[in-house]
């Protein structure tokens, strides 16, 4: 919802490799499974942290911090490129329905896969593996909740754009702020005030307690939005959204 305000400075970010791929004639549904492998490569790289996001001292002994932020950069190629296939396929002209479909479904099982990977890392709850399990479940359950509840919403005829604080590009935007987040903290705590990493505070677990709040929040949002439609409890404003709608369609 909130990024939505700045789609307008992606074209600036984008250009370059959408006209890349439509010269060379990579299609949208390729650009999708390539975004698909990196968001699985990135779940690997997040569920591993003891290789890469708190591993780097003993392998580059010079704070050659590189090796640290691979989950994160892997992580931060799956949202841009989830960008270029839906502007390549504009670009070429073959938007298609199942390609819209191949990308949605792509896109949910990235989801997962990204949430099992921090389950798996224990990052969510380093203290109790129990408390790590059920939260990444919640945050499981409630992020392919708001993708179904649009979903299913909009068979029903219901207008579900910007509804809910968490859309698909807030969402990713907050797990990469988190993992840039608990990063740094973890590097300055042991590299410049010496604490044993065994002792670091991490800050990552209550990011994400924060995330999955604002998740259920967009789920509650979708939810109730699609109660009141559905059930002529706000006949203006529902009036108002399909005339707008009309008004863009001509």
């Amino acid at each position: 919802m909130v990024l939505n305000n700045y789609r307008h400075l992606l074209p600036k970010f984008i250009n370059g490799p959408v006209n890349f791929c439509a010269k060379h004639k990579i299609t949208p549904n390729m650009i999708s499974f390539l975004g698909f492998l990196d968001s699985v490569a990135a779940a690997v790289a997040l569920a591993l942290p003891a290789i890469f996001m708190y591993n780097y001292s003993p392998i580059t002994a010079n704070f050659n911090w590189w090796w640290a932020c691979i989950p994160g950069w892997l992580f931060f190629f799956t949202g841009y490129i989830d960008v270029i296939d839906g502007a390549v396929a504009r670009k070429i002209g073959k938007s298609s329905n199942f390609g819209a479909f191949l990308d949605s479904t792509l896109d949910r099982i990235s989801d997962a896969v990204v949430v099992l990977g921090f389950m798996l890392s224990g990052m969510l709850w380093p203290q109790n593996t129990l408390v790590n399990n059920m939260l990444g479940f919640t945050t499981l359950i409630i992020v392919l909740m708001i993708s179904y509840t649009r979903s299913r919403a909009e068979l029903e005829g219901v207008v579900m754009k910007g509804i809910g604080f968490m859309e698909r590009a807030e969402r990713w935007f907050f797990i990469l702020f988190s993992i840039i987040i608990e990063w740094i903290a973890f590097a300055i705590q042991v590299q410049f005030m010496d604490i044993d990493p065994a002792n670091v505070f991490h800050i990552f677990p209550y990011l994400h307690i924060l995330y999955t709040v604002l998740c259920f929040q967009t789920l509650w949002s979708r939810v109730s939005w699609a109660f009141k439609w559905l059930n002529n409890k706000m006949p203006e404003k529902v009036a108002k959204i399909l005339a707008k709608q009309e008004t863009l369609a001509k």
